[in-house]
């Protein structure tokens, strides 16, 4: 049998041995297959070939057993979706996928044995089903090393004994990915600087950063109203502890929150008497925004914490503009070039007498995410060695304030659970750039972790 190369061309398939090969084979060995691109065409059993562009990423947990591939099915057009794996066509009934929805966006099932006519979706879509045309010697030849090949996948703990024994090698890995996620974002920010100016894009950043997960996109949509009808210009936007009614009614008018449910006003902790100014100062304005607004469905209020809320978000960012006389970036990298702390600076000038500001963990985000490669760009675009130096300098010291679940399942992923000391802000940011971009597409060939190991095991 000719070797078959995997992905990433580094794992060679062995020749077949000559005892009897393992039965039934497992589903695993033909994802591992499949994963690897040993198949670039498949034959569909309606007679159609569908051409893979991108076999998708591995998932390894519930749902789909790749996701997000790209097929071309003839038709001029690509589509994208998710991949099913099974041994048997029958087996996507008798794992119930078609009672999941999670399986919806299913858009071909790889079987290796076709033994049902067809199959469905929760929502009554017919899944094509593609027979792999891989010879069995070749996918029992992979069965055979598992769960050892499983191992160079990633699938077992990746660095436990490195993490014990050299943790600063594991810990310099990581500072090495987060500062690869830095400069990536760093340079897109460049690009945006180039046209839109620093005060816009570190408006939209912002905003999406105020906006979190849930409500990320109603967010930047609200800041691109403001960009385009210049609220952070109007000469009414004078710095000031407090911000105006007009201010106030403007954000919250554009988001379609105007006017004003009583548990979305109790959210934002905005006061009767307050109110009532607030709505009067939005009926003059409102007319001059041609009914340009945020649709109020876009908002995620259910299931959202109080601190959250986007009608409290929306109060925050409202008091820090006002803080900085609508000059939020040139404020911003002042601090950084001073050396001033700007997670301190978002927290106490997004607050408000008996209302909070952002919490910890969020201006941290903001920071190291929005802020710093905003200000990184800056100093690139302008020549700027002095607030480079100024950005690096907060980069690399910037304190960790709380774990978010991808980076827990990294750190789990590569040292089975005990926490490295030293890593900081800088160091949750590349466990992230762990998860997303390596771990959860299984790309271990291009790990830094995994060639620390290597380089270990080899002396």
């Amino acid at each position: 049998m000719a070797q078959a190369a995997f992905a990433d061309d580094s794992i060679q398939l062995q020749p077949a041995q000559q005892q009897a090969p393992p039965t039934p084979l497992r589903e695993l060995a033909i994802s591992a297959a499949w994963n690897a691109a040993l198949q670039r065409d498949v034959h569909i059993n309606d007679g159609r070939i569908a051409h893979v562009i991108y076999h998708g990423a591995w998932s390894h947990g519930y749902g789909p057993d790749f996701t997000d591939a790209i097929l071309d099915f003839g038709d001029a057009r690509l589509v994208t979706g998710d991949i099913e794996i099974h041994n048997r066509t029958s087996e996507w009934y008798e794992h119930n996928h078609h009672h999941d929805s999670r399986y919806n966006n299913v858009v071909l099932h790889v079987v290796r044995i076709d033994d049902a006519p067809e199959v469905r979706c929760l929502n009554g879509r017919i899944v094509p089903t593609a027979v792999l045309d891989i010879p069995d010697e070749a996918l029992f030849a992979i069965d055979r090393r598992l769960p050892g090949l499983w191992a160079e996948l990633g699938g077992s703990i990746c660095a436990e004994h490195l993490s014990s024994e050299k943790p600063e090698r594991i810990l310099q890995a990581i500072h090495t990915l987060s500062d690869q996620r830095f400069h990536m974002k760093s340079a897109r920010y460049e690009a945006e600087l180039l046209e839109h100016g620093l005060e816009s894009v570190l408006l939209r950043a912002l905003c999406g950063g105020f906006g979190y997960s849930a409500n990320r996109a109603p967010m930047e949509h609200l800041a691109e109203l403001m960009i385009r009808y210049q609220v952070t210009e109007d000469p009414r936007l004078r710095q000031g502890e407090a911000p105006e009614p007009w201010l106030v009614g403007v954000l919250l008018g554009l988001a379609g929150f105007l006017p004003l449910a009583p548990a979305d006003a109790h959210a934002a902790g905005i006061l009767p008497e307050d109110q009532f100014r607030i709505e009067r100062s939005w009926q003059g304005s409102a007319p001059g925004f041609a009914h340009d607004f945020v649709p109020a469905i876009s908002w995620q209020t259910a299931r959202v914490r109080p601190a959250n809320h986007p009608a409290y978000r929306i109060m925050q960012l409202a008091t820090l503009l006002t803080r900085t006389g609508g000059l939020t970036a040139g404020t911003l990298l002042d601090i950084v070039r001073t050396g001033n702390d700007p997670v301190r600076f978002l927290r106490e000038e997004s607050a408000r007498p008996w209302h909070p500001g952002l919490g910890i963990g969020r201006a941290t985000a903001i920071t190291a995410s929005v802020v710093l490669p905003i200000a990184h760009a800056r100093a690139v675009v302008t020549e700027d060695e002095e607030l480079e130096d100024a950005v690096m300098h907060c980069w690399t010291s910037l304190r960790h304030a709380e774990w978010t679940q991808p980076a827990r399942q990294a750190l789990t992923q590569v040292t089975g659970g005990p926490t490295l000391r030293g890593l900081g802000e800088r160091g949750h940011q590349g466990l992230l750039h762990l998860h997303r971009e390596l771990c959860t597409p299984r790309r271990c060939k291009q790990c830094p972790i995994a060639h620390a190991v290597v380089r270990n095991q080899l002396g």
